[in-house]
């Protein structure tokens, strides 16, 4: 009688697992396709990814790694993309040719940007860089900085040759000394350290100033599926609550995406601040760039647009209303 009850009972278990499964089955999750630059900065997304925040919010996420932010945001407005992450000079520069990109949040406010100098080159100061090659990422927020460091150390971009290239040309240039230096972001720079070695000077390139890690859209997917990008943001907000509560566990996590050593996490860790937010002080840094531009003749006489309202409020409003403090 007992092994009867005992077979009823393991058959009632069976059909309650297959009838009620206790997580979602993947039929019913939302596809997503998140196209990014450098994953380091996008660790509050590999973070949801590693914890299963996107499957808890109803999405399936591929996330597509590229070598800079520009390739990513090419792939979103091909349509091979539903969100990319990148710097953003990237939505800037993009703005003057295609008015179809909305920013939804920022996800990290950084300052990874450094100036690589061969020590071989006799440059000991910003005056020694006058008339000497800079390999910087094409189209990269790179460029930016790079003109505002010469500008503030009393120096016009027009006494330098810059080489726009990939960031993996750019790598080579420096070490093969096609270049003098590099003004790129990490992991690129760690990599030239690493392979100049002794023969590598690095100064920090940014002044102060920090750049966006933004996450884009565009209008077709804000018009046709907003709750996939609202749940997206939980999944992120979820994601930021984990990082500041299991940081020890977040790092690890970053180790082993990311394939890199104890030495370049803790140096990556104190380059990044992660938040979810968005910030009137993203606007302002965007028509900021937009100036420059104007002013290196980078716009094709076109006139910016109101970065006001490439952003897309109404999701973040709802899920971390405390962090938007852009002025309507």
């Amino acid at each position: 009688m007992a092994l009867i009850i005992l077979v009823i009972l393991l058959i009632s278990a069976l059909a309650f697992l297959f009838f009620f499964p206790t997580s979602p089955p993947r039929a019913h999750e939302e596809p997503l396709t998140i196209a990014s630059g450098t994953l380091d900065s996008s660790v509050l997304t590999l973070i949801a990814d590693e914890k299963g925040y996107f499957q808890k919010y109803g999405l399936n996420v591929t996330i597509r790694e590229y070598p800079a932010g520009t390739y990513a945001v090419k792939e979103l407005l091909a349509g091979n993309a539903d969100l990319a992450c990148a710097a953003e000079f990237v939505g800037v520069t993009t703005s003057f040719q295609s008015p179809d990109l909305r920013i939804i949040t920022t996800t990290a406010k950084i300052n990874n940007l450094y100036l690589i100098i061969r020590s071989d080159r006799g440059i000991s100061k910003p005056s020694d860089l006058k008339g000497k090659t800079i390999a910087v990422p094409k189209g990269s927020v790179a460029e930016f900085f790079l003109g505002r460091y010469l500008t503030l150390n009393g120096m016009d971009i027009h006494t330098i040759a810059i080489l726009r290239l990939t960031p993996a040309d750019v790598i080579k240039s420096v070490v093969t000394g096609d270049a003098d230096a590099a003004l790129i972001w990490d992991p690129y720079a760690y990599q030239i350290e690493q392979q100049l070695g002794r023969n590598s000077t690095t100064w920090q390139a940014q002044s102060g100033q920090l750049y966006y890690w933004v996450t884009y859209a565009r209008p077709d997917m804000i018009r046709d599926k907003p709750e996939q990008i609202r749940n997206y943001l939980r999944a992120l907000n979820d994601a930021e609550t984990f990082l500041i509560t299991h940081q020890p566990e977040a790092k690890e996590i970053l180790k082993r995406r990311l394939n890199m050593t104890d030495d370049y996490i803790d140096r990556t860790w104190k380059e990044y601040h992660f938040v979810l937010s968005l910030d009137q002080a993203l606007i302002i840094e965007m028509e900021d760039e937009a100036r420059w531009m104007a002013e290196q003749n980078m716009t094709l006489g076109k006139t910016p647009p109101s970065y006001l309202d490439m952003m897309y409020q109404d999701a973040m409003r709802e899920i971390k209303p405390s962090s938007v403090t852009i002025i309507r």
